[in-house]
């Protein structure tokens, strides 16, 4: 049930081994070794908490067999299972309660909700909050720690929170609130209190893999980095700079599991594996309980048939091209707002809809996020900046907004770098002076992911 897994030891990075290449495939870390810290983690699990109770029941079962022994979530429990987000994030909550989860870094899904609902979830959760880059200034949302130290028979553990600056949610949700982008100059600003301290040092991150690796090369001190964001599924923990790198990919698949030798208060090997969730056959009931409870009690709402679907509407091709479902969706928003063209962005589109009866509890999986759809008189010229946006935004070169009401066109160069946009309507191009009436999830509409749709706010919702 599980991957492979690699040693990394301190002593041979010391060394002077290329560890920034294969590591050697080795056994465990010999739990008769002077110490032994278990570190159990999970990164954006997105609502996704039908099989939590398999995963609790495994880290129950590592809490009987070893005696330091933490868990740990890298950020972005929230957004993805209507039966979670209409409940403001309080199930996964009372789930990770039950579990006893020690340290979560705030992700930028955590803030999707709202503050008042944030403020909800932290006071109800008795994990520490971490994120040494956030102050939430006068908005009554509490600060997160910077960093938590905890002592295990002896051995200070010191757990670094950072967060993706600024986090990817709606403008409004963190309203008064102030984010350092600068990682390595945050980690840098503990270094001295945190080496002085504490005998293993961890970052707990949710700034993505790439950021992650770009830390460990700015910043020397980590024993490890636990990371959450991207989404990437790390099989074994990847070492860069002499310092292990590990996540385990979204949605609950994987529970990421982290051995650590301790000899004379110093981390000497990590070994890191990655256990698949569904094949578990271990179960804690109490955290079971929790998920039927709140399963039980949105299945009536959730399950009511909506609509019905021949083929499916399919989101795969989006980041190349128009999707089925993508149409649809945008489709679906022109119309409702009266609008000209409408626009909504990938990130947006969760899910596809099979096919087969459409129930409610699929149209908020696929949109969990409670956007509204707002219109904006827009040239031809601002839209076609969106546009251009959308396409290199972070140097991403792919394409992040579905549309209805007129088709666009990326021209690139041989490296995939942006050229130009065509855009038309009915077959005659866009021209930069007319006004169009374009319909957008507020989402985006309102500065989210950096967008900037420059024209005059006609609908902040537009009314049913």
């Amino acid at each position: 049930m599980r991957g492979r897994i690699v040693r990394y030891s301190k002593a041979t990075a010391l060394a002077g081994l290329a560890l920034t290449a294969t590591l050697a495939i080795s056994s465990e870390v010999d739990a008769e070794q002077n110490e032994v810290l278990k570190i159990l983690h999970t990164n954006d699990i997105h609502a996704t908490f039908d099989n939590f109770g398999k995963a609790a029941g495994y880290i129950d079962q590592v809490r009987e067999e070893y005696d330091n022994v933490l868990y740990l979530d890298a950020g972005d429990y929230a957004s993805g299972n209507p039966v979670v987000d209409l409940n403001y994030g309080i199930p996964m909550i009372e789930a990770f309660n039950e579990a006893n989860l020690d340290v979560l870094t705030i992700g930028n899904h955590e803030f999707d909700y709202g503050q008042d609902h944030l403020i909800n979830n932290m006071e109800t959760s008795t994990a520490t909050w971490l994120g040494a880059n956030v102050d939430t200034g006068d908005t009554g949302v509490d600060n997160p720690e910077p960093y938590t130290m905890i002592d295990l028979d002896g051995v200070s553990v010191a757990i670094l929170g950072i967060t993706q600056a600024p986090p990817a949610t709606a403008p409004a949700n963190v309203e008064g609130m102030t984010f350092e982008s600068d990682y390595a100059a945050v980690a840098a600003a503990y270094e001295e209190e945190l080496t002085s301290e504490a005998d293993v040092i961890i970052a707990l991150t949710h700034i993505g893999y790439n950021e992650d690796r770009q830390l460990a090369e700015d910043v020397d001190y980590f024993d490890v980095i636990i990371g959450g964001h991207s989404h990437t599924t790390l099989n074994s923990p990847q070492i860069v700079n002499g310092t292990p790198i590990v996540q385990t990919g979204s949605n609950l698949n994987n529970l990421g599991e982290l051995t650590l030798a301790i000899e004379n208060n110093e981390v000497t090997e990590v070994d890191g594996t990655l256990v698949p969730v569904a094949d578990l056959d271990t179960m804690n009931e109490d955290v079971q309980a929790v998920i039927d409870h709140y399963n039980s009690e949105m299945d009536e709402v959730l399950g009511e048939v909506i609509g019905y679907s021949e083929n499916g509407l399919s989101r795969d091709g989006r980041f190349q091209q128009d999707a089925p479902l993508g149409n649809f969706w945008t489709d679906a928003m022109r119309e409702w707002a009266e609008a000209d063209v409408a626009f909504t962005n990938n990130g947006g589109i969760r899910d596809s809809i099979p096919s087969g009866d459409v129930t409610l509890n699929e149209i908020y999986t696929i949109e969990p996020f409670a956007n509204e759809i707002m219109t904006i008189e827009m040239t031809g010229e601002a839209i076609g900046n969106v546009l251009e946006y959308s396409y290199s935004r972070d140097g991403r070169n792919q394409i992040d907004l579905q549309v209805s009401g007129m088709e666009y066109e990326i021209l690139t160069g041989m490296t995939g770098q942006l050229s130009d946009v065509n855009m038309t309507i009915d077959g005659s191009p866009l021209e930069d002076e007319e006004t169009y009436t374009v319909a957008v999830a507020d989402y985006i509409g309102t500065g989210g992911s950096g967008y900037e749709f420059e024209g005059e706010v006609l609908q902040e919702t537009v009314a049913s």
